[in-house]
């Protein structure tokens, strides 16, 4: 708040974050006080369903607003370790790492608070008669429709390529001066064309999950689950928050120049293929649980 009201100190860059506004990171930060604040008056009590998911979605705002108006963090801890500090480096460090971490803190008592309120198993965190049981289950539509949105993401995406690629302006005369082969540009497109079409489509489908026919002695057989889960989140949450937050921020601010239909495709390409990457990833994080103890022991 003092920082709002005086001014703060020279940052990184000039910046502490891509969001303007002296008072935006004051007002996420009472919300999370109040969330956690009013998460700790009601542990060990007897409050209803609805409180408790009520103190979910607060937590889970101010913690998702915190990490976002963090983003810089990750990017001034690489310049940390490569530049070493620089004017503004402490002051950027402690707001962002601050940030940050109590974003992530808002996020976990969030999921408690929702686990409370769904009255989810102790054993395995499902909500037994609601949540899947196993890999075999038919994923939800929510998730084929974040897939197929990260499909169509990429799409837009790869079409700007195709029409630079045509036109001669790919690859790029500072890639080409940089000095980077041939081989390395066509394995960085083969790459990112698995991770817009068969990684999306994998988290939908059970053959995501379940090795199909067509694999032979693999058949039948569980896909290992962090394979094409981490791949999912980790594409998923760069692409977001790096084109979807950042990017998009930047635009708006009118930091990035260049034609719009192009800027469009591009950036709105992006964010709805890592937003639909997330959705896609929840309904597998749900559907790949290991199974129940409680109910093995029970069948046994």
């Amino acid at each position: 708040m003092s920082w709002a009201i005086n001014g703060g100190p020279p940052f990184l860059n000039g910046r502490e974050s891509y969001f303007s506004g002296a008072w935006l990171p004051v007002i996420l930060g009472a919300l999370a006080a109040i969330g956690c604040l009013s998460a700790a008056v009601a542990a060990g009590r007897e409050v209803d369903d609805a409180s408790r998911y009520l103190l979910a979605v607060l937590n889970a705002v101010a913690g998702a607003g915190l990490c976002a108006y963090s983003f810089l963090f990750p990017v001034i801890l690489v310049s940390l370790l490569f530049e070493g500090v620089q004017t503004g480096t402490v002051a950027s460090l402690s707001a962002t790492g601050g940030g940050a971490a109590g974003g992530v803190l808002c996020l976990i008592i969030a999921a408690g608070e929702w686990q409370q309120a769904a009255r989810t198993c102790k054993s395995c965190g499902r909500v037994h008669g609601r949540s899947p049981g196993s890999r075999a289950e038919r994923a939800p539509g929510w998730a084929f429709a974040g897939a197929y949105l990260a499909v169509a993401g990429f799409t837009a995406r790869m079409s700007v390529w195709l029409s630079d690629t045509i036109a001669g302006r790919w690859p790029s005369t500072a890639t080409q001066a940089n000095g980077t082969s041939s081989t390395a540009m066509v394995v960085f497109v083969v790459l990112m064309s698995l991770a817009g079409t068969l990684l999306p489509l994998a988290l939908a489908h059970r053959w995501g999950r379940l090795w199909p026919a067509w694999s032979g002695p693999l058949r039948g057989r569980a896909v290992p689950r962090w394979l094409v889960l981490g791949t999912g989140l980790f594409v998923g949450a760069s692409l977001t928050a790096y084109f979807g937050v950042a990017g998009m921020t930047a635009w708006i601010r009118g930091d990035l120049g260049g034609p719009f239909l192009p800027l469009l495709l591009e950036m709105g390409g992006y964010t709805l293929w890592g937003v639909g990457l997330l959705v896609a990833a929840a309904s597998y994080f749900a559907l790949t649980r290991p199974p129940c103890p409680q109910m093995v022991m029970e069948r046994r």
